[in-house]
Formats: C-alpha cells, sequence, structure tokens
C-alpha cells in the first residue's frame, strides 16, 4: 500500500505546475553552478580573493621575526595575511598593543637546519584580548603542522628509515603574550649513517609543494560542502508543502477516510520526497565526479544521512503547523540552527579539532575526500544524526494520528510536554515527580545543545565576550532543566522541598549524561585525562547541576519566589562556570 501510495504521491508531484517549475530552477542551478564551482576553487588555487575563512584578504596582521624561507614563502601566500617583518622585541610591543594578532618567531638557521635534517623550533605568541589573534593562531597552527608532515614524509623517504617517534609540545594559547609552540621535526629517529646524507633533499621544493597542496585539497573538500548542501536545502521544505497543502486545502480528508494507517500517509510523503533528493543528490555527485571535483561518490553516504535529518526536521514542521504563514518562520529559524550546527561542526574538521567535529555527518564527507576516513570516524558521524532523525519521524508520526493537527484545535507545545509528562507517571505516585524530572533532565542536555550554539554564535560576535558566553550558557541549560520541574508540578502539587528534590532529579539526569557526552570527547581528544575529567565532573559538575537546579525547584513549587530563585540558581552556575575559566578548579 505503501509503495502505491508514493507512486501517486510522486505522479502528483510531477504533474504540479508549481513543483515543475521549483524542480527545473534547482536542475539550472546544479548545471550553472559547476563551472562557478571549477572557477571557484581555480581562484582559491591560485591566491585570488577567494577566502572561505573568516574575515577576507589581510585581515589578520601578524608579525614575523626571521629571515624569508621555505616556511614563510607557504605563509605568504595565505591571503588573510598581513604580515610585517619586524624583530621580536619590537612584535611583542605591537602584540600588546593589538596592532598584531600574533607574532611568529622562527630560528635564523631554521631553512639551514630543514635542508640537513636537523630539528628546528617555531613559536606563535598571541594576545587573547585581541579576538583575531584565535583565528591566526589556527590558521598558522594548520600551515605549521603541515610543513611539520611534510618533512617528516621526505626524511622517512630519503633517509630510509623508521617512521621517528614524534613529540609535538602543545601549550593552548590561554595568557595573554606567552603561548607557545615548540615543532620538532626530527625525535627519536634512531642511528643513522652520516656519510651517506646529502647536505640537502633532493626533493626538497617537491615537499614544499606537497604541503602546500594538502591546504588546497583541504579546502577544497570544504567547498564541496557548500555545493552538495544546495539540492538538500532546495528541497527541504516539500515536504512541509506537502503537509500543509492538504490541511489548507482539505484534501487530505479523502486520505484520512482510507482504510490504512495514517503513520503510512506520512510515510508515504516522506519517501517520495526523500526519492526526489536522492536523485538530485546522485546527479550532482555524479557531474562533480566527472569533472574531477569530488574523488570519491561515497560522500553520497553521509550526504543522504543529512538529507534524512532534514526531512525528519520538517517533516515534524510540518506536521504541527496549521499554515503556511505558521510554518515560515519556525522552517527559517530552523534551517538556521541546522546548518550553524552541521557546517559549524565541519569548520572544525578543517581547523584541525576532527575528533570533536566527527559528531556531524558532514565532516565526514570531509574525510571520504581526504582518504582518511576510518569505521569508527563513520559510525560517530552517522549514528547520533541517524538516531535523533528516526526519533523526529516517530514524533511526527505520533501527532499525525492525532485529529487535533489536522481538525484542531491544535494543542500547544506546552501542552505536549505536559501530555508527555503524563505518561511517565508511576502507579507509586510518591516517585512520579521525581521520574519525571530525571527523564526530563535527560532530555535537556539536547535541547541546551542547539540553543547554546545558535545564541553562543550570536553572542560572542557582538560582544566577543567569553564572560557573556558563560551567562548565557547558564541560563540556557538552567531554563532547559526547569522543564522537567514544571511538567512534575503540573500533575502534582509540590511543595518546597519536594520542588527541591525535583530540581535535583532533573539537574542530575542532564549532569549524567553531559558527563558521558565529555568523557566520550575527552577519550577521544586527550585519552590520558578522561579518566580525571570523568571523575571531575562527577564530583563538581554535577554537583552544582543539582545543587543549581534544586534551588530552582524550590521557586517553582512556590510561584512567589519563582524569580529571585532562578536567578539565584542561575547565578551559582554562572559562577561555577567562572571559577572553572579562571583555572581555580
Amino acid at each position: 500500500m505503501i509503495k502505491q501510495m508514493v507512486k501517486w504521491e510522486l505522479r502528483r508531484l510531477f504533474k504540479n505546475r508549481k513543483f515543475k517549475i521549483a524542480f527545473t530552477l534547482q536542475l539550472l542551478v546544479i548545471l550553472l553552478i559547476i563551472p562557478l564551482f571549477g572557477s571557484y576553487v581555480k581562484a582559491l588555487e591560485e591566491g585570488g580573493f577567494f577566502n572561505l575563512s573568516v574575515g577576507g584578504k589581510g585581515y589578520l596582521p601578524i608579525g614575523i621575526s626571521s629571515e624569508k624561507n621555505s616556511l614563510t614563502n607557504i605563509i605568504s601566500e595565505n591571503k588573510r595575511f598581513d604580515i610585517l617583518w619586524i624583530e621580536e622585541k619590537e612584535g611583542m610591543e605591537l602584540l600588546r598593543n593589538g596592532r598584531i594578532s600574533a607574532l611568529l618567531v622562527i630560528e635564523k638557521d631554521f631553512e639551514e637546519k630543514i635542508r640537513s635534517y636537523r630539528s628546528s623550533s617555531v613559536q606563535i605568541y598571541i594576545n587573547t584580548q585581541n579576538p583575531k589573534s584565535v583565528s591566526a593562531y589556527s590558521e598558522l597552527n594548520s600551515i605549521l603542522l603541515g610543513f611539520r608532515d611534510g618533512a617528516i614524509e621526505a626524511r622517512i623517504r630519503d633517509l630510509s628509515i623508521a617512521t621517528p617517534n614524534i613529540e609535538l609540545i602543545f601549550q593552548p594559547p590561554t595568557t595573554n603574550i606567552e603561548s607557545s609552540q615548540n615543532q620538532n621535526t626530527a625525535q627519536g629517529q634512531g642511528p643513522v649513517n652520516t656519510t651517506n646524507i646529502p647536505e640537502r633533499p633532493s626533493n626538497f621544493q617537491e615537499q614544499i609543494e606537497r604541503t602546500r597542496a594538502s591546504f588546497e585539497d583541504e579546502r577544497g573538500g570544504y567547498i564541496v560542502l557548500l555545493v552538495l548542501l544546495l539540492p538538500l536545502f532546495l528541497s527541504g521544505g516539500m515536504l512541509i508543502d506537502l503537509l500543509i497543502s492538504e490541511k489548507e486545502r482539505r484534501t487530505g480528508e479523502m486520505l484520512l477516510a482510507l482504510p490504512i494507517e495514517r503513520e503510512k500517509i506520512f510515510y508515504s510523503k516522506f519517501i517520495s520526497i526523500m526519492t526526489i533528493i536522492l536523485f538530485q543528490l546522485l546527479f550532482w555527485v555524479l557531474a562533480l565526479y566527472f569533472f574531477g571535483r569530488i574523488a570519491n561518490p561515497l560522500i553520497i553516504l553521509p550526504l543522504t544521512i543529512t538529507a534524512i535529518l532534514l526531512l525528519s526536521i520538517t517533516g515534524l514542521i510540518g506536521v504541527y503547523s496549521k499554515n503556511y504563514k505558521d510554518s515560515a518562520l519556525i522552517v527559517t529559524v530552523t534551517f538556521i540552527l541546522l546548518f550553524l550546527l552541521l557546517f559549524g561542526t565541519s569548520t572544525l574538521y578543517v581547523a584541525g579539532l576532527k575528533e570533536v567535529a566527527a559528531i556531524s555527518p558532514l565532516s565526514l564527507v570531509i574525510a571520504i575526500e581526504n582518504g582518511t576516513y576510518s569505521l569508527k570516524e563513520a559510525a560517530i558521524s552517522i549514528l547520533p544524526s541517524l538516531s535523533f532523525s528516526l526519533v523526529l519521524i516517530y514524533l511526527s508520526t505520533v501527532l499525525y494520528r492525532k485529529d487535533e493537527f489536522y481538525f484542531g484545535p491544535r494543542p500547544t507545545i506546552s501542552d505536549l510536554i505536559f501530555e508527555f509528562a503524563g505518561k511517565l507517571q508511576f502507579n507509586r505516585k510518591i516517585f512520579s515527580p521525581y521520574i519525571i524530572s530525571l527523564i526530563f533532565g535527560f532530555i535537556a542536555i539536547f535541547i541546551s545543545i542547539v540553543f547554546e550554539i545558535f545564541f553562543g554564535i550570536i553572542t560572542l560576535y557582538f560582544t566577543e565576550s567569553i564572560f557573556a558566553i558563560l551567562l548565557l550558557w547558564a541560563t540556557i541549560e538552567e531554563f532547559s532543566k526547569s522543564i522537567g520541574v514544571f511538567s512534575a508540578k503540573k500533575y502534582y502539587p509540590l511543595k518546597w522541598h519536594e520542588g527541591m528534590l525535583a530540581g535535583m532529579a532533573s539537574g542530575l539526569g542532564f549532569a549524567l549524561l553531559e558527563n558521558i557526552i565529555f568523557t566520550f570527547f575527552t577519550l577521544n581528544i586527550f585519552p590520558d585525562y578522561a579518566v580525571r575529567v570523568f571523575i571531575m565532573r562527577t564530583f563538581l559538575s554535577g554537583s552544582i547541576h543539582i545543587l543549581s537546579t534544586g534551588v530552582i525547584g524550590i521557586g517553582i513549587a512556590e510561584r512567589k519566589y519563582l524569580v529571585p530563585f532562578f536567578l539565584l540558581g542561575i547565578l551559582i552556575h554562572f559562577v561555577y562556570n567562572l571559577t572553572v575559566l579562571q583555572g581555580v578548579l
């Protein structure tokens, strides 16, 4: 039955004049974007005015204390840098005054050491009072790591030695001036017959070109995301159009009268739009592969997962909205949130934070293009998005079965939350408010992540203040955790101590899941510190979450004290964040 309904939906779509025009325009965009895409990449590789990072040409003034060498030549090709050739003492003064965003100190005999297979060090100084410093540090760090890796590969090949044990001494840029990075390129190589070592690598220029090409390839993979995201977002609103048009025209009543489960009606619409998106993705991938702009057609797998995520979100919006006007704002905000989440995490991948960025399916696109993906990375990228999509699809079918979402009156979001809370009640009502709060505490972590990313980016852009970010995060997390206490209060007349316990239960649920997520990322980034981070967060961060939401729970139970206790809970959380930031804990 679903197969027949999918065919019927597809025939109806392709007979629709509005859809034909929209689909034709999308195909024209595809055909036009390929040559534009080629010009874009060519301009990037030739050092033109195109740049994918924040800021334009000359956006980052940096100082270099060194003679010109192969490394500075590569740095000079980055059009974002406005380079000043200065002495170290003068550079420090300019860095303190904010005239430059970073200072690079390179040994005078750097070129000679590199050519003769010896170690050399490079120091990066930044001033964290300058917002541009972090961006400059990220750019310079990527170049240094690429140069180091290229040098290692050349030495292994030319000297016929085993892979050396390279120790990268890394100090995060947390202090004003003293941050530095020591790039050691020849440690632990073992005994080498020095009589067979040439004065300089025979392929030294090839090594430099390979390093430069690696940067271009990675940024080229980043541009692939820009192109391949277009069919997803262009087609993402079709499912909403199918669902809402039937509500406004009342043509869906015939479908509801059919002897078929309502969720199958929703599935038929979902599958029909997914089929169209897959067709477009396949067209794009094959076209770009034919023109040599992508190296591996397997990128269609993470893009398909992204399409499912997008459709599951738009499907839920379409079921909940009663007309186009109602859905317009929701769709706009949702697409912005989704774009920031997916594209923001893929940006972290390009910046080098691959373990953190792996959670996004779009990061897997870059990994596949670079040939660096693994089964572990694929699972980390696919499973969270796919699981979240399945949850949203299930919620859409649950709502689609309700007459209120078609005939009205439509329940509010708070009504749905309270209805869900009512289903969590146990026979032993004495425990029910705490179970409700605990489960909503688990859910609150996902609500917080979405809003912290969205509003965090906006706040950082306008204020450039880490204190504003910490206050914002504390506020969002406390509001998210309080939903469970409000839901429990809906069904049970909580006294002040019961409200406190309900708040503590919500904080406990939030802290447990947050600690699991933090520990997971720590295992991937700093495995040696995973146990320490887990213990610290369990006893410190976990206790603060329980305490702050417990205080808010008192205010929810005693309504007249709601505002002061809410502010007190946020203040407790904010003070803890400041304490951690200052390094006291």
